[in-house]
């Protein structure tokens, strides 16, 4: 369980997850995260603030939009029979929608870079084979001879 206990100023954060410090505003400003603050006023974060907002870096880098991100760490909570807050059962059905929307569109996104890195990867051995012939005729084997040596036989 990462720590609660608010450590790290806002420019360590931005620093550590390659954020500006206007995003961690933005973000503090939609209810994405709420850091601590200094004596000071200072905004200062938790490693459980900094994992919060390294989850939802990746999945702006995976195309989702703030609004669906907002939703799913937004959701209403109540406060169970133990005492612990937890979600209600229309912000658990919610929550459910988003994520499997989420889901979706990261699924979408696997398979596209898949496609991706298998034509790549056919682009790299022909760029081999014909790096390879160029290589081969610069050294001094003729045209005639190369194609010889392509034939079944």
């Amino acid at each position: 369980m990462p720590d609660d206990t608010p450590r790290l100023r806002v420019g360590e954060v931005a620093a550590r997850l390659g954020l500006t410090l206007r995003t961690l505003k933005y973000y503090e400003e939609l209810g994405l995260v709420t850091p601590g603050r200094s004596g000071s006023r200072y905004r200062l974060y938790s490693e459980a603030d900094v994992e919060r907002l390294e989850r939802v870096r990746r999945m702006r880098a995976l195309g989702l939009s703030l609004d669906t991100i907002r939703a799913t760490f937004t959701q209403p909570q109540e406060v169970d029979p133990e005492g612990r807050r937890v979600l209600t059962p229309e912000a658990l059905r919610t929550l459910e929608g988003d994520l499997s929307g989420q889901l979706e569109v990261l699924t979408g996104r696997i398979t596209a870079a898949e496609r991706e890195l298998r034509d790549a990867r056919a682009l790299r051995r022909e760029l081999e084979r014909d790096l390879a012939y160029v290589r081969r005729r610069l050294s001094g084997i003729q045209v005639g001879e190369l194609l010889r040596e392509q034939k079944p036989g």
